[in-house]
């Protein structure tokens, strides 16, 4: 099962108003991938069906490395 189906399927199940912390260091994801994996959620999320939030935090090597999925 590919990665982008599972975080499709867990979205899909959570409960209208859930919010979901996806980091690449849960899904042992290297930057790169997890960026495009957050630019796919983004497009996505252009269906209104949830949105996603991208941390402003720049203390971190990396501080886009975590998106927050709210459900609608």
């Amino acid at each position: 099962m590919d990665i982008i189906h599972q975080i499709t399927q867990k979205i899909s199940a959570l409960a209208a108003g859930e919010q979901w912390d996806i980091s690449a260091k849960k899904l042992w994801l290297s930057h790169s991938d997890f960026h495009s994996i957050s630019v796919y959620l983004s497009r996505e999320s252009e269906k209104g069906e949830f949105s996603i939030n991208l941390p402003t935090n720049t203390a971190s090597s990396h501080p886009f490395d975590v998106v927050t999925v709210t459900k609608h």
